[in-house]
C-alpha cells in the first residue's frame, strides 16, 4: 500500500470573514489536527500538517471541513489526488463543494518511496 506525506495546507481564501476553523477528514474520520478540534486559518496561512498516511493506489480524497459552534460543520471541499508508485512532490487544489462559498485551499503532499522516505531524504 503506498504511503503519502501531507506536508502542508495553505488557505488561499477562507470561507468566513473572521477566519475558518479548518480540519481534515479521510474516509469519514478526522485525520488532522490531532488533539485539537481545528486550526484557525486566514488568507495566506500555511498550516504544517506533516502527516503520513497509507492510501490506496489510484484516486484518493481528503475532505476540508469548517468547524461551526452553533450549526452543523461545513464540508467546504475535497482534495482529489491520484497516487501511483512514483515517489515525488505534488500540490493539489481543493474542489469546492459548498454552494456560494469563497473558500480556496491548496494541499502540498508527496508520495514516499517503498522505504517510506521522501525524495529529499
Amino acid at each position: 500500500m503506498p504511503k503519502i506525506r501531507i506536508k502542508s495546507v495553505q488557505c488561499t481564501t477562507p470561507d468566513e470573514i473572521d477566519k475558518d476553523e479548518m480540519y481534515l477528514k479521510m474516509d469519514g474520520h478526522k485525520i488532522w489536527p490531532e488533539g485539537e478540534r481545528y486550526h484557525r486559518v486566514d488568507t495566506g496561512d500555511v498550516e504544517q500538517v506533516d502527516l503520513i498516511l497509507d492510501v490506496k493506489e489510484g484516486w484518493n480524497e481528503i475532505e476540508v471541513w469548517d468547524y461551526d459552534y452553533v450549526s452543523l460543520n461545513d464540508k467546504l471541499g475535497v482534495f482529489k489526488f491520484k497516487v501511483d508508485d512514483t515517489p515525488g512532490k505534488y500540490s493539489t487544489s481543493m474542489t469546492l463543494l459548498e454552494r456560494d462559498s469563497t473558500a480556496s485551499y491548496l494541499m502540498f503532499w508527496e508520495i514516499l518511496d517503498q522505504d517510506g522516505k521522501s525524495v529529499d531524504d
